[in-house]
């Protein structure tokens, strides 16, 4: 019997570990541990005290009700369950049952918890809501305090779930949205909030009708859109009827992971839950109100098209895979490896020179040759002229003009479209300036948090209005002035990449002389000694600053890409191309019209690179980067990247502008 007394609280009766120094369940401090115990001068012949002795001891400080005992006129029925602030009974007075709560003194005694304790209990007093549980009473001031609320007969919604799912419906989770909203909107109006509601927080009554009981109404200051959440969580996890699917709507998965539709529930509601239930507080609904009409709007159920299984299975661990996806054998390891090889090994027979390397000269160095195929460079072979032999590379030089290395020399075949030499020189068109055309779009001027996302709207920079290109720049339109770059897949429609910061400045101007407009670009000096200028005023094309780049990107919009912030909606990335560059404007455009500024093929801005250039900006109007530097800015992510950091919409990247990168390329930008 020594144990009884040295191991269990006198607060509430929680056995307590060994060497604890509070009860686990209350809080409340223990007075004497065993190891007190132990050190005390009581002598050893003095008798342990009895069970009864022990309750009477434990009874001094918080009050065991028996059934058939009579608490404040309450007739104690049985004991129900206990909480962190409690222990509930179902009681009965004047021929009606209540549910009683006995407060434990040590929620009294911290100021912040009685403060915070008592203004919930004054505000619970005065809720009034055919869908809440009414408070009968609440004393503060009896020792221990207590409150009395009305029993309700039914079932919580998570019994309903579990032992009564046939009965759940699509009609009848809507319904009890709309209850939820409502009483959620009383509970606020009181300063209270349902943030806390669970499936057993909620009863279901016979008459159909739901109650929400008092303890998932709690004090706290939330942001409705957390109540938003909740709401939506309630619906979702009512409507996941398989219990393998269940733990997909656990609320901890729901605020960490993406939401998974809900197989057989209409299309229409998963979207509505889709966005109520979204990981990031800024992209759901406003508020309940707002919840409701959604809800609302929704089309009856009846012909309503449903989520359907589309060949995926849900597993117990929340994975989702193919149902087409049979399970994994044995791997052949070795079979595996010789098929690795084999195509390592033709993939170097077609774009290395590894042949002459084997058998040819032994000065011979391994090079990359890309897939010739016994041709030279991806060239329009419709250009070609028939049965022409192409002459030596070394004669095929580029021709040089006034904006660049642009087309292969005259003499070669396959440009036989070019007049030979005989002929009378072509006369340069000169067009006069006009604008930029429907690929561009013109950015008011405006200000914005250059380096800065989320839902912080603090503002540092201020930007003039400029017209920038809707799509990166594609191959056909490079080729159009310059040499085809070694891009990391061929195709007209695809955005140019692996070309080099300075080739692009060429192009510009370039580009710019064709059209009669002013060069933006001064360029001087030959090889890595270039230095180029920029004239910001020039009608010119040139490459956009980095401020200009992130204030396209971003379009007034908080998200962590450009256009949403989801990714799957607006980017070509890792996940989901399966690193190979895609045609521009596939996926959805942002709120100025942009495409791809996330995802696809990275972008060179104008900026030499400063890792701490944002975080110290020199000026706060039209910042157009450091004076000088080695290394280019790259914004925007591509094919090779996976959701995330380097995918977001400020991740930042540097590279030499002498040289070309896989999967980085541009788009234009003009000054109206």
């Amino acid at each position: 019997m020594e144990d009884i007394i040295a191991h269990f609280c006198i607060n509430c009766g929680t056995k307590i570990p060994d060497k604890a120094k509070f009860c686990p369940n209350c809080g409340e401090q223990v007075e004497l541990s065993v190891e007190q115990a132990k050190e005390t001068d009581v002598p050893e012949s003095i008798e342990a005290p009895s069970l009864a002795e022990a309750r009477e001891a434990v009874n001094k400080n918080f009050t065991l009700l028996d059934p058939g005992e009579e608490f404040r006129h309450y007739k104690i029925l049985r004991m129900l369950n206990k909480d962190s602030e409690g222990i509930k009974y179902i009681a009965e007075k004047d021929n009606r049952e209540y549910i009683l709560k006995v407060f434990y003194k040590s929620s009294f005694h911290n100021m912040h918890t009685l403060l915070e304790l008592q203004l919930r209990l004054s505000r619970l007093n005065n809720l009034k809501d055919s869908h809440t549980a009414r408070v009968v009473e609440v004393n503060q001031s009896h020792s221990p305090a207590y409150m009395a609320v009305e029993y309700i007969h039914g079932v919580s919604l998570a019994e309903l779930r579990k032992y009564n799912p046939e009965r759940i419906t699509e009609d009848m989770v809507r319904d009890l949205g709309h209850k939820l909203i409502e009483s959620g909107k009383t509970v606020r109006d009181h300063g209270l909030t349902i943030s806390s509601l669970t499936l057993n927080g909620v009863m279901l009554k016979d008459d159909d009708e739901i109650v929400i009981l008092s303890s998932g109404i709690n004090y706290e200051d939330v942001d409705e859109r957390e109540d938003v959440f909740i709401v939506a969580k309630i619906m979702a996890q009512l409507l996941a009827k398989n219990p393998l699917s269940q733990r997909l709507y656990d609320e901890d998965r729901l605020r960490s992971s993406k939401y998974v539709p809900i197989v057989g529930v209409s299309k229409d509601l998963n979207k509505v839950l889709s966005e109520a239930l979204h990981r990031n507080i800024n992209q759901r609904y406003e508020n309940l109100e707002a919840l409701d009409a959604a809800i609302h709007k929704l089309p009856p159920v009846a012909g309503a098209e449903l989520c359907s299984q589309q060949d995926v299975r849900i597993l117990e661990d929340g994975q989702v895979l193919s149902e087409k996806a049979m399970p994994r054998g044995r791997i052949e390891y070795g079979f595996w490896a010789l098929v690795i090889l084999v195509i390592i090994a033709i993939a170097m027979l077609f774009t290395t020179n590894i042949y002459t390397v084997i058998f040819g000269a032994k000065s011979d160095k391994l090079q990359y040759t890309g897939f010739s195929f016994g041709a030279d460079d991806a060239d329009d072979d419709s250009l070609r002229a028939p049965s022409a032999k192409l002459p030596p590379r070394e004669a095929r030089k580029p021709l040089q003009t006034t904006y660049g290395d642009l087309k292969i020399n005259r003499d070669d075949p396959r440009r036989s479209v070019i007049p030979p030499e005989d002929s009378p020189a072509p006369v340069k068109k000169v067009l006069s300036p006009k604008g930029p055309g429907a690929n561009f779009v013109y950015i008011e001027p405006g200000t914005y948090g250059f380096g800065r996302t989320g839902n912080n709207q603090s503002h540092n920079v201020s930007l003039s209005g400029f017209y920038i290109n809707k799509h990166e720049v594609s191959q056909a339109q490079w080729n159009r002035l310059m040499k085809p770059a070694r891009v990391s897949e061929v195709g007209d429609k695809l955005p140019v990449d692996n070309v080099s910061w300075f080739d692009i400045a060429i192009y510009c101007n370039g580009l710019s002389e064709i059209e009669g407009l002013n060069p933006a670009y001064k360029i001087r000096g030959v090889g890595a000694s270039r230095v180029v200028t920029c004239d910001f005023q020039a009608n010119g094309y040139r490459l956009p600053t980095e401020a200009e780049w992130e204030y396209a990107a971003k379009a007034g919009k908080f998200f962590s890409y450009s256009g949403s912030e989801d990714p799957a909606d607006v980017a070509w990335y890792r996940d989901n191309s399966a690193g190979k560059l895609r045609q521009p404007g596939l996926k959805d455009a942002n709120a100025y019209g942009l495409y791809d500024l996330s995802g696809n093929v990275s972008e060179w801005v104008w900026d030499w690179y400063d890792a701490n250039y944002i975080r110290a900006l020199p000026t706060f109007v039209n910042p157009s980067g450091p004076a000088t530097g080695t290394q280019k800015t790259i914004r925007g992510g591509n094919v090779m990247n996976s959701e995330g950091r380097n995918l977001n919409i400020l991740w930042r990247e540097k590279g030499d502008p002498n040289r070309g990168y896989p999967f980085v390329g541009f788009r234009l930008v003009r000054t109206k």
